[in-house]
């Protein structure tokens, strides 16, 4: 009957002793003790010479048992195994000396096992991200969204809200508004459309800047289309190149009425000239935007407004001191939503938009919006009062010194 010696493992034929090691089959006779053995007159096995290969023997990371310096082995991973007993993890097929393989965990899998469990695939095309001929795998990503997309997706349409990417699958494919621009599932979900539509947003911003003391008559509010917000932005925002994307205008103008005289000593002795006389016909915002864009937006143009409105301001302000105070309303305002906002506008997505949003006013790199922003945000931290900051801007045109 086959046997396995106990020792060194090997299966043994139907012989009394191991053919590897010479230590005796138990199988053939029980022997309790050296005692036992001689009272029956049975000598115990002495070992064969190959029992002298066990100084030389290893243990197999795999099966656990002895490798024989005969054996066919494997060396990877810092450990021995048997040839047969190197395999993928992933399939449990033997993996051939020689050829590559890949490691997770340090554990080894073929490649294209390895692919299929752990290769990242592209969030645009679902497909696996490619690999180049050394083994490195190239790819985009948008960090706050941990999107990973081919490089070759650069250029497709985005989400003007959020900024991912579109989709390649049609079923997944963006809603396209009228202007052309695209809007994704999620932020279409609480989309303003049009000026009927805005109204809970603008009672919604003229309450918060209210609650901070910075009070506004009612104002007209209108959604436009792109064009129509880009044609009229020439003439009411910053020609700075690098200015982002602009989503609102505030629509003032300041009127300043001289009187001439015929003579000079007349104009300096009377000074009939008269204080600008300012107004503001209504702010614009671009449509299809969700509700907070839409929000923090209003807030960051009713601050012009709040500007242009209030005497003892001056009637034009450096850029940086203006946009950044107009942008630190903005992010205030989204900071508010994060504490205040109802359980029903607190979806997951919700969240992530309002810090996206956040962030993106942070770490806008534009000299006058971003650089302004982080200006106003230092300078309203360090005061820690809203009032005595624009207090500050209205004496000086500009922002503490802290």
């Amino acid at each position: 009957m086959p046997w396995s010696c106990p020792h060194c493992t090997l299966i043994n034929t139907s012989t009394s002793t191991c053919e590897a090691c010479g230590y005796m089959n138990p199988l053939a006779v029980e022997i309790a003790s050296p005692a036992a053995a001689a009272a029956s007159n049975v000598a115990l096995p002495q070992p064969s010479p190959l029992s002298s290969y066990r100084l030389f023997v290893s243990t197999c990371f795999g099966c656990q048992n002895s490798i024989w310096p005969s054996s066919s082995t494997v060396q990877a991973l810092g450990n021995t195994y048997h040839q047969a007993c190197f395999r993928c993890t992933a399939c449990s097929q033997p993996l051939p000396r020689g050829i590559r393989f890949q490691i997770h965990a340090n554990e080894p899998y073929h490649p294209e096992c390895f692919r299929e469990l752990y290769h990242p695939r592209c969030d645009v095309c679902d497909e696996r991200l490619p690999i180049t001929a050394d083994g490195r795998i190239p790819y985009h990503q948008n960090l706050f969204w941990k999107q990973k997309y081919c490089p070759s997706h650069e250029q497709r349409d985005r989400c003007c809200s959020c900024r991912r990417l579109e989709p390649t699958a049609s079923a997944r494919h963006f809603e396209k508004l009228a202007d052309g621009r695209k809007l994704c599932g999620d932020c279409a979900h609480t989309v303003i459309l049009d000026t009927d539509e805005v109204q809970p947003v603008v009672q919604d911003v003229w309450a918060f800047l209210a609650s901070l003391g910075m009070h506004l008559p009612e104002l007209p509010v209108f959604l436009v289309d792109f064009d129509t917000l880009n044609a009229q932005s020439h003439c009411e925002h910053s020609t700075d190149s690098q200015a982002p994307a602009v989503y609102g205008v505030c629509l003032s103008e300041v009127k300043v009425t001289f009187h001439h005289f015929a003579h000079r000593a007349i104009q300096q002795l009377f000074r009939l000239d008269k204080p600008p006389s300012r107004r503001v016909n209504g702010i614009m915002i671009l449509h299809g935007l969700p509700f907070d864009m839409t929000a923090y937006i209003l807030a960051h143009e009713a601050t012009h407004a709040y500007f242009k409105l209030h005497e003892g301001f001056p009637s034009s302000l450096p850029a940086q001191v203006e946009e950044g105070t107009c942008q630190l309303m903005g992010y205030l305002y989204l900071q508010y939503r994060k504490v205040m906002a109802t359980p029903d506008e607190s979806s997951q997505h919700a969240i992530q938009l309002r810090d996206w949003y956040i962030q993106s006013l942070v770490e806008d790199t534009s000299p006058v919006y971003g650089d302004g922003l982080r200006a106003a945000l230092h300078a309203f931290n360090a005061v820690n009062s809203l009032q005595f900051l624009l207090d500050h801007i209205r004496e000086t045109s500009g922002f503490p010194r802290v």
